[in-house]
């Protein structure tokens, strides 16, 4: 059957970068007692060591003792908020959590703007009541009135009981002396799942249901009680309440030709001197074949570990206090270095040595500081940053509005091992499941979210035949489905010559989906991926003479639980797989689900 493919292009703009608490370090909240909270009524939350959810009950969630993970439990007449004791302005947030089926909570930044905390898997059309949403606000004219609110791009929820992982960094709303409010706050982004949600989103007033309608400088957090079960580990807190490092204007020094090193220029007469204010690559007039050594004091007010990041297009040097941190003598193209260095508090002496040769990249100089308890600031000018010339190359990006199939080479990661599929067809669906299929293994070797395919590196030029999924990957390896019963429990990355594995291809029906096909120990298999319910994937395996001394490794994992009624949390409750008559060997690395072989076989995938 022929296929329509629709591509669509994006402009390359240049090189933006946008760093936000990639240095300092977020403080861990401790799960061991509830003496970081104070709630708002009786208190229905409680530490817990393990928590777990059923998919098939509204609102359950089951807990075993221990410490660890926080957990609200609400009961008709226990449901309280839980607010922090203390209070934050400009924060960095991560934390992960667990959402009971049909669960509803918020994390309030503040106690005054809530992202909202929801069971919205397989919810096709995200509102602002969905998960990762920032909820609207509310009026009272004279009845409730909702307006504002900012839905998520994309759907990122996973399934109940899987344990999901956000990260916010928060602008608080600034004040003057007077206490006028003088900007609003900012939520700088939202991700969850390793999905972006949300950029740069203004906050023009708390949303419903906040302690205050109030704005403050600062303000603790609160996450929402009263609606459903919910659980949460690994919390951490950055508190942004420094001041940040400042830097006086740069004096540079020209220097034209074409240099190897800074023994080739250092003692020579600079061609061109002065001061910016900002840092710039061109206060030399040429593109290339020039070298530039700026100076400056650093203030930074309070004396610890800081990240220098410096970037450039070309070779440079980066000095502190009379010493070297940072080189780089390799000739490359927008290479970035961040270093850790301790600095004194007050003034320290910046060197920053940048020169370059060739014509075959554009100039590029830039330069920030991260400190302990201050965000990375950037003391380029905005133009030295930017990529001139020809740029890199339009963005070639494949959607699936309808059932869509591509074939390519696909490069996937399992662990710490990255492995190239030579023949493999991914294959994309209207509801933002795809996966990718392993024709050498009759395997499934990664399945996504989101959007279909960045195909840049296929068709840009020559193109190296491969493409990239355009949402964090789930890797399920890429290693032969059927094994022999001796084999099972040994680590097999590739078909074995006496499995006799022949690839048949795959048939299109008329929804435009693939069955795929291929012989291996003597058996036929057809093997049928579905999409169900807009949620997770089903996958049938029609099997003639099935061999009675092989069977099916379903998925190797470091660690697998059993959920009742045939369902599998894998690897810390990652994502699921229900297998009836299934069952969990160990292995020497983990644990392995097997089912045994039949003429039909029937299992899914849920995350």
């Amino acid at each position: 059957m022929k296929q329509k493919t629709f591509f669509s292009r994006l402009l390359g703009l240049g090189c933006l970068f946008i760093q936000v608490g990639l240095f300092a370090q977020k403080e861990p909240v401790s799960f061991q007692d509830l003496s970081f909270w104070k709630a708002n009524g009786k208190n229905n939350w409680q530490i817990a060591g393990q928590v777990s959810a059923d998919l098939n009950k509204k609102e359950f969630m089951a807990t075993q003792p221990g410490q660890g993970v926080l957990v609200n439990l609400p009961e008709p007449q226990n449901r309280a908020n839980l607010i922090s004791v203390k209070e934050y302005g400009d924060m960095d947030v991560e934390f992960d959590f667990m959402m009971a089926s049909h669960s509803n909570s918020g994390f309030y930044l503040q106690g005054r703007y809530e992202v909202q905390l929801m069971d919205s898997w397989g919810v096709q059309n995200p509102s602002t009541g969905d998960c990762g949403g920032i909820y609207k606000r509310r009026k009272f004219i004279p009845q409730e009135y909702l307006y504002e609110g900012h839905a998520p791009r994309v759907n990122a929820c996973l399934a109940p009981g899987l344990w999901q992982h956000m990260e916010i960094s928060f602008q608080a709303p600034k004040f003057d002396a007077q206490g006028n409010k003088i900007s609003s706050a900012k939520v700088l982004f939202i991700k969850l799942n390793g999905f972006i949600l949300h950029e740069n989103v203004e906050l023009s007033g708390p949303t419903g249901g906040p302690i205050s309608e109030k704005e403050v400088a600062r303000g603790p957090i609160m996450i929402q009680g009263d609606h459903g079960a919910v659980a949460f580990k690994n919390l951490k807190i950055k508190d942004f309440d420094g001041q940040a490092a400042s830097l006086s204007p740069f004096n540079y020094q020209v220097y034209y030709g074409k240099f190897k090193s800074p023994k080739d220029f250092i003692y020579k007469k600079p061609n061109a001197s002065g001061s910016q204010a900002q840092l710039a690559w061109n206060a030399s007039k040429n593109n290339d074949e020039f070298a530039a050594i700026y100076t400056a004091n650093l203030n930074t007010p309070k004396a610890g570990k800081h990240n220098l990041e410096l970037i450039s297009a070309g070779n440079y040097t980066l000095q502190v206090n009379g010493q070297m941190i940072a080189s780089d003598t390799l000739y490359s193209n927008r290479r970035k270095k961040n270093v850790e260095v301790d600095l004194p508090a007050g003034n320290s002496a910046i060197k920053i040595t940048y020169y370059k040769a060739d014509a075959d990249m554009s100039p590029m100089l830039g330069f920030g500081i991260e400190g302990p308890n201050f965000r990375m600031v950037n003391f380029q000018h905005p133009s030295s940053t930017l990529i001139l010339g020809n740029g890199p190359s339009d963005i070639i990006l494949l959607d699936a509005a309808k059932p869509t199939l591509l074939r390519s080479f696909v490069d996937i990661q399992k662990n710490d091992t990255r492995k190239r599929l030579v023949h493999s067809v991914n294959v994309g669906n209207p509801a933002h499941l795809h996966y990718t299929y392993d024709l050498d293994n009759g395997a499934i070797a990664q399945i996504w979210k989101g959007d279909f395919l960045d195909t840049t590196p296929m068709w840009d030029n020559r193109g190296d035949g491969s493409s990239r999924p355009r949402g964090p990957v789930l890797s399920l390896g890429s290693s032969p489905l059927i094994v022999k019963n001796t084999d099972l429990e040994k680590a097999i990355d590739s078909m074995p010559e006496s499995a006799g594995f022949k690839i048949g291809g795959y048939e299109v029906n008329e929804q435009e989906l693939p069955t795929f096909e291929y012989e291996i120990w003597g058996s036929q298999v057809r093997d049928e991926i579905r999409v169900m319910e807009n949620k997770y994937l089903q996958r049938t395996l029609s099997i003639k003479k099935p061999s009675s001394d092989a069977s099916l490794k379903v998925v190797s994992a470091k660690s697998i639980q059993a959920m009742g009624n045939d369902l599998y949390a894998i690897d810390g409750q990652s994502y699921y797989i229900q297998a009836p008559q299934a069952s969990i060997r160990s292995t020497a690395t983990g644990q392995i689900l097997v089912l045994p072989l039949a003429e039909k076989i029937t299992y899914s995938i849920l995350w």
